[in-house]
């Protein structure tokens, strides 16, 4: 594990073991933090959650890395070391970056199954690209988001009775994210700090990281709140969720879980009372990953 003052740099613990690409994508240039594995293992694409980047979750991501696993973490557009860049930040574009960094993957790991692991948004934004890829061994999501679904605005700082005007809030931001899609969106307004993080030293982080983002780009944000999770994925598909999540209830994931639709699909209830699984629950949630992980090795060699 690292020590506060890793934390607060965004150090890696191995450098010997870590290297950074930088690759363009579709005209925005983005990141990727590497920790190679073996020939052959399976190779996890690593998508970070709401205004974060992969270092932010170095613990839980050297922890696959030393267990065999390649890692490769996704710094988004404009988000960790990724440039910031004039260019208006959508949520296609986030979706677009992951299938940029898997297109490196497949010439830089040929013959390992690749994996998709993201975490909160980052979640989301895996669900999103398994849509769109054909090849992939697995997507495992870290909480799932079904607009659809009225109780989606009790994730926000939305007070509760906000529930009965769910279509008619969801029309009237689709419309101001036409007329003014890059008025920027601060984290404190639409979530909840208390709910995300719940250890002081994480949110310590969060808060002062220099890497970190502190708002987004409103297209961005309806854009998201745009996704269909009803189509099709090909792969199957875990959804990982806390039993205790403060932000995404489990009875909220539970449905969103039941319109999925997959060749496979796995609840995975992990015992934990925060929302931050990959950063404040490492130790319960790494064996979980790793066991089906490893599963997938085979996979590489029946091809």
């Amino acid at each position: 594990m690292r020590t506060h003052d890793q934390r607060l740099l965004n150090a890696v613990q191995r450098p010997e073991a870590y290297e950074e690409v930088v690759l363009d994508s579709n005209g925005m240039p983005i990141v990727l933090s590497v920790w190679p594995g073996p020939a052959g293992t399976p190779a996890v694409l690593f998508v970070p959650g709401t205004m974060t980047h992969p270092l932010f979750y170095e613990d839980i991501l050297d922890a696959l890395a030393r267990d065999g696993i390649t890692v490769v973490g996704l710094h988004p557009p404009a988000h960790g070391k990724s440039p910031r860049v004039r260019r208006s930040l959508t949520f296609e574009s986030l979706v677009r970056a992951g299938q940029t960094a898997l297109a490196w993957m497949r010439q830089r790991f040929p013959g390992s199954p690749l994996v998709l692991l993201g975490s909160s948004q980052g979640g989301i934004v895996a669900m999103s690209l398994a849509v769109r890829e054909t090849d992939l061994a697995a997507v495992f999501a870290h909480n799932v988001l079904d607009p659809t679904l009225p109780e989606s605005v009790l994730i926000t700082r939305a007070p509760a009775w906000s529930v009965r005007f769910h279509g008619g809030v969801d029309r009237l931001l689709r419309v101001l994210a036409r007329v003014a899609p890059d008025v920027p969106v601060p984290y404190w307004a639409y979530l909840d700090m208390g709910r995300v993080c719940r250890d002081p030293e994480v949110a310590e982080v969060m808060t002062t990281d220099p890497l970190g983002r502190r708002t987004y780009p409103l297209g961005l944000v309806v854009g998201m709140l745009a996704e269909d999770v009803s189509r099709p994925v090909p792969c199957p598909v875990t959804v990982i969720a806390g039993s205790g999540d403060p932000l995404f209830p489990l009875t909220y994931i539970r449905r969103v879980f039941d319109r999925i639709q997959a060749p496979a699909k796995e609840l995975l209830v992990v015992d934990a009372d925060c929302h931050l699984l990959f950063v404040e629950a490492v130790d319960t949630v790494l064996p979980l990953l790793l066991s089906r992980l490893h599963a997938l090795a085979p996979l590489a060699k029946a091809t």
